[in-house]
């Protein structure tokens, strides 16, 4: 059972912390949105348990089909983040809330959904050995993603500072960090474009270090300290006491180090690797590490790229 102010208290609180520069995602709270909606509507009907957990996770799968015009992602992330046990028959209930939340969402909102990408370059099989190479970076930037989120979690979980204290401590050194990385305002779609479309100088359009955007390494430099940063302002912001979640933070951690991973083979003249492609399988990897979701994972990468040009490479990390 989730609570009845759910339904509608978290679009309000995230929306405030997001707008206003917390570093953290809106899926999480548009995923309890709708799980407390369905959790209220078994609840009013007096459903039984099986049904009930079924209507949430309908809510769940609608939430994340509706943010990203994916429905397959959403149905699949509903199978495995929330009904891990579930029967085949579930897929019937899941697969209508999850295309009726983007239909609603492609109506309304038409292409200004949260996050969408066209495909620049096409797969090519001679990359595969590095693909596997990213998978393995991916992993490894999960495993540091989670442990520094869950030290932080527990640092400002025994802090013994009033509510608001706390509140305004998070939110003073989150504007910080935000004024030195400008990229980590919000939950930081804009710059996931910015790098997948090899721009990432204009990263450093509104930074202290704006004079030094057309020094390469040092471009490169600033894309891989906000990479490692992003997992610090996104425990802040919501350990603090702002409403966000990690699905956004964890898409860009895999953008980024997509994007630094493919410029530094380029740079080495190795080989010549798609730095758009590798940014957005990137977000694939690291998402699938950090929520144990690889289908999730590569359905959401596939669906807001509108099209399976990339599914071999999605698979392999």
């Amino acid at each position: 059972f989730l609570p009845k102010d759910q339904m509608y208290s978290h679009i309000i609180t995230s929306a405030v912390t997001v707008g206003f520069g917390g570093s953290a995602g809106l899926e999480s709270p548009i995923v309890t949105t709708g799980s407390s909606i369905g959790s209220n509507f078994a609840k009013t009907y007096q459903l039984i348990y099986k049904d009930r957990v079924l209507l949430l996770a309908c809510g769940a799968a609608a939430g994340i089909g509706a943010a990203f015009n994916a429905p397959i992602a959403g149905v699949l992330f509903a199978l495995e983040v929330l009904l891990v046990d579930a029967s085949i028959s579930a897929f019937i209930p899941l697969i209508i809330a999850a295309a009726v939340g983007g239909l609603t969402s492609k109506i309304i909102l038409g292409d200004s959904i949260l996050l969408t990408f066209k495909l620049q370059e096409a797969f090519n099989y001679y990359n595969v050995p590095f693909y596997v190479l990213l998978g393995i970076l991916t992993g490894l930037i999960s495993i540091y993603y989670s442990r520094i989120y869950l030290r932080i979690e527990k640092v400002l979980d025994r802090s013994k500072d009033w509510t608001y204290g706390k509140a305004i401590k998070g939110g003073v050194f989150l504007a910080v960090l935000i004024l030195i990385l400008p990229p980590l305002f919000g939950e930081g779609y804009e710059s996931i474009k910015v790098l997948s479309s090899n721009t990432p100088e204009k990263l450093l359009d509104t930074s202290i270090f704006k004079s030094m955007k057309t020094e390469g390494w040092f471009v490169l430099l600033f894309v891989g300290i906000v990479m490692f940063v992003k997992v610090i302002a996104a425990a802040v912001t919501i350990n603090s006491g702002g409403n966000g979640g990690n699905f956004a933070p964890s898409l860009f951690v895999g953008a980024y180090i997509g994007y630094v991973f493919a410029r530094l083979v380029n740079l080495t003249g190795i080989t010549t690797l798609p730095i758009s492609n590798f940014t957005l399988v990137g977000m694939s990897g690291v998402l699938t590490g950090i929520f144990y979701a690889p289908l999730t994972g590569i359905f959401l990468i596939a669906e807001i790229t509108g099209g399976y040009e990339l599914m071999i490479p999605l698979m392999l990390v």
